[in-house]
């Protein structure tokens, strides 16, 4: 593959020899399995190369990616990445065997392999990347194949084991695999219209991989004062490439066109590090959607900054935007391991998504309510020491007139780089349940930091805490003030879930946002179906969003393509060629039922699928049914319905 002669290309003055430095040719190796340490390790290997043919790999890209092992120093390898499913599946075959808590000792990676070349000094980036671009082309489509795998004992040994099988070893791994690509040319994307910055790249390409349709994003950020995709806008769009095992091309720092072919959505895991303090709640919100629909449980590990200028911070995604999110069905944790900060970033965060077994539900936030708790959560990354109740008390009184009830917490939380950062978090919660947040910027610690600016506070530590109140809560009274019932940073983040659910979502906003605005104009152009109504309640406006109650069940059939250019599975009544319909019950019909009565309702409803022949599925978090089946059986399912619906939820309980 040439791979050799590649690296010995890169200049030696790019090269950091103390962490690597170029690789030689007995060093170009894929690594496959790792700590196999027992005797019946090394027999289980053996009998599957028995049984497995000659390996065929494939060039999937050429890289340069941050190395996050290596942490006393900022280094990046060029290296290359493959793409092999009869490789995936021997290490999958291997594993298999292995109780679950122990396969991630032997794995190093869940892709199917890369090898480095290079490893190079972080202030010779640009230059790498720009190395990579040149060199890209020549490397794609580059195959081979592999007849032996080597094995290296405990005393640095190697012995060769040949692929001796005929094509009847182990098969490829079995996921969900949900979606397909349509055909045709990508669908033309104009990244400089409205927001024209990252709002369209992240709801265009989450999308593209639920709808599989392939995209051409163009003057991306042509309007900015540095064009093109930045590491961030790259690394979330890189993410939802890898959610849907596509492919992209162009996909480079500074790239003003990008064209994305999504594949097949399946759970797994994920990773992204854009190597800065690029916002981790923005590549969050790039792909916890399609993460949602991949028929399985997924996790990503995903590098940054957590609470950077411009971004929604941690807290944010916490505790504003998951219990919304919750509100329609979808169920996902985040944990965080290390904070990240400007400009080094270095931040660490754990997302897990469970799947979704039918549609998102319509949210309703058209009424505000009264603030009934204001819950403070002050950070740092060192501990406040006899400061600490006394910055307490002071931030509690700063936010006494939010509302009746007024919690604050202090919590020390570690950060990256041995950074001494302090901030603080406010939420807002009112008698209907609506969120509201504000937050002050993270800033220096007395004796950490350089110079003066606007990270750095001044004063004792309560008193820079009472600032940091005053500022958290000063954005709040306003919001507070409109009567609002939707923050207005989560207006923009619920329209893609919204035109996916099932029913009608109504969001009462202050105003609508360029963001929102963005996220708006990209729906209406990518969803079939999806319907956007805005009235203005005196200084407010309502914004109603008719969801297409989009699901791809599992099955075959799961791919197909309607006339209408969208999944033949998507749950949407009354369209020919669509084998499912939703029926919305009332709110909390199912959530709030006692367990009793909703045993018995399951029970009922599978009586009446199994008389009928059809397939009802009871949604309990999204308080619908999802029926499928012929169109007869499904006309015959909702007549009965009717009746059974009545007795256990009141008169006028269906709705489809």
């Amino acid at each position: 593959l040439g791979l050799l002669a590649l690296s010995q290309k890169v200049p030696d003055a790019w090269v950091d020899w103390r962490h690597g430095g170029r690789r030689q040719r007995d060093r170009m190796h894929i690594t496959v399995l790792l700590n196999m340490t027992e005797a019946r390790h090394l027999e289980r290997l053996k009998r599957l190369a028995q049984s497995t043919a000659p390996l065929q790999i494939e060039v999937r890209e050429l890289f340069c990616q941050r190395v996050d092992r290596i942490k006393d120093a900022e280094v990046y390898c060029i290296g290359v990445g493959f793409a092999s499913e009869s490789l995936r599946a021997l290490k999958d075959a291997w594993t298999s065997e292995e109780q679950a808590e122990r396969r991630q000792t032997h794995v190093p990676y869940d892709s199917e392999g890369h090898v480095s070349l290079v490893y190079v000094r972080g202030e010779c980036r640009q230059q790498a990347e720009s190395f990579v671009e040149q060199h890209r082309s020549g490397m794609q489509g580059g195959s081979l194949t592999l007849d032996h795998i080597t094995y290296q004992d405990e005393f640095g040994k190697d012995h060769r084991i040949a692929l001796t099988g005929r094509g009847d070893g182990p098969p490829p791994r079995k996921v969900a695999r949900r979606g397909s690509t349509k055909a045709g040319p990508p669908k033309e994307i104009d990244g400089s219209v409205l927001e024209g910055g990252g709002q369209i790249l992240r709801m265009s390409s989450s999308y593209s991989v639920l709808f599989g349709q392939p995209i051409h994003i163009a003057k991306i950020r042509a309007g900015r004062s540095k064009p093109g995709l930045a590491a961030q806008h790259l690394e979330s769009l890189r993410l939802a490439r890898d959610v849907s095992a596509g492919s992209m091309t162009n996909d480079w720092i500074g790239s003003c066109d990008v064209t994305l072919t999504p594949g097949c959505l399946s759970p797994g895991t994920f990773w992204a590090d854009p190597g800065t303090a690029g916002a981790i709640t923005l590549m969050v919100q790039a792909s916890l959607v399609p993460l949602l629909f991949a028929g399985g449980d997924c996790k990503c590990e995903l590098k940054g900054g957590t609470d950077v200028s411009w971004s929604p911070p941690l807290d944010f995604l916490r505790h504003v935007l998951r219990p919304t999110l919750a509100r329609m069905g979808a169920s996902f944790d985040v944990d965080c391991p290390l904070r990240g900060f400007f400009p080094a970033g270095g931040g660490h965060v754990q997302v897990q998504t469970r799947a979704l077994e039918g549609p998102l539900s319509a949210v309703d936030l058209g009424d505000r309510g009264a603030p009934k708790l204001a819950k403070g959560r002050m950070y740092s990354t060192k501990p406040l020491g006899n400061d600490e109740q006394a910055a307490v008390q002071v931030v509690r009184g700063a936010l006494a007139d939010l509302a009746p009830e007024v919690i604050v917490e202090f919590s020390v939380v570690p950060g990256a780089n041995n950074v001494g950062k302090y901030w603080l978090d406010v939420v807002v919660e009112t008698s209907t349940g609506a969120l509201f947040h504000g937050g002050a910027e993270a800033k220096d610690l007395p004796g950490f930091g350089k110079g003066w600016g606007k990270n750095k506070g001044s004063g004792t530590l309560p008193e820079r805490f009472q600032a940091a109140a005053a500022e958290a809560a000063e954005p709040l009274r306003k919001q507070l003030a409109t009567g609002a019932a939707v923050d207005c940073h989560l207006a923009d983040q619920l329209i893609l879930p919204a035109s996916l659910a099932a029913g009608t979502s109504r969001l009462l906003v202050a105003e609508l946002s360029m963001h929102a605005r963005t996220a708006i104009h990209i729906a209406e152009l990518m969803v079939p179906g999806v319907k956007f109504r805005e009235e203005k309640r005196g200084d407010l406006s309502l914004l109603e969003i008719d969801g297409v109650a989009y699901f791809l069940p599992e099955g075959d059939d799961a791919g197909s393509v309607g006339a209408a250019g969208v999944p033949a599975a998507l749950a949407m009544p009354a369209l020919d060629g669509y084998d499912e319909d939703i029926v919305s019950l009332p709110a909390g019909a199912l959530t709030k039922a006692a367990p009793e009565l909703r045993e018995e309702f399951e029970n009922d409803m599978a009586a009446l699928a199994e008389g009928i022949g059809a397939k009802i599925v009871v949604n309990v978090p999204g308080n619908h049914l999802v029926i499928s089946g012929k169109p007869r059986e499904r006309k015959e399912v909702k007549a009965q319905l009717k009746d059974v619906l009545d007795f256990y939820f009141g008169s006028g309980a269906s709705r489809s």
